[in-house]
């Protein structure tokens, strides 16, 4: 059971995303809690990718408001990257690589400072 007094993880209100004339998601709210799971459910073409990229940081709303462990999306997009991981629909696995290489490659290419994984170690070989 969820108490109200507790701050949700992610809480989203009244989003919109417009592409030109096509409304991809209109007046979309919703709240989720510190360890609860949530799934959104819809047709192709409801907005759900669109919502969940928009909560990721990977587009901007047209209008409303998206809050991430206390952070605002629009004003604090790299405390909001800092805290949360994602799965990309197309990410693909490569077998020749670890899967320390492999976070190492997403961690490069999303972060400010380009860094290491946090306790990321120099890779050796074991034979």
């Amino acid at each position: 059971m969820r108490m109200e007094t507790e701050q949700p993880i992610i809480e989203v209100r009244n989003l919109v995303k417009d592409f030109g004339s096509l409304r991809a998601v209109n007046g979309v709210s919703f709240s989720v809690a510190a360890g609860e799971t949530f799934g959104i459910l819809g047709p192709n073409g409801a907005g759900k990718t669109t919502t969940l990229e928009m909560v990721e940081t990977l587009q901007k709303p047209t209008s409303g408001q998206i809050m991430v462990d206390g952070f605002d999306v629009a004003r604090d997009a790299w405390q909001v990257k800092r805290r949360i991981g994602i799965q990309l629909q197309s990410a693909t696995f490569y077998p020749e690589l670890t899967l320390v290489e492999q976070l190492g490659m997403s961690k490069k290419k999303n972060s400010p400072r380009g860094g290491r994984l946090r306790g990321e170690r120099e890779e050796r070989e074991w034979n």
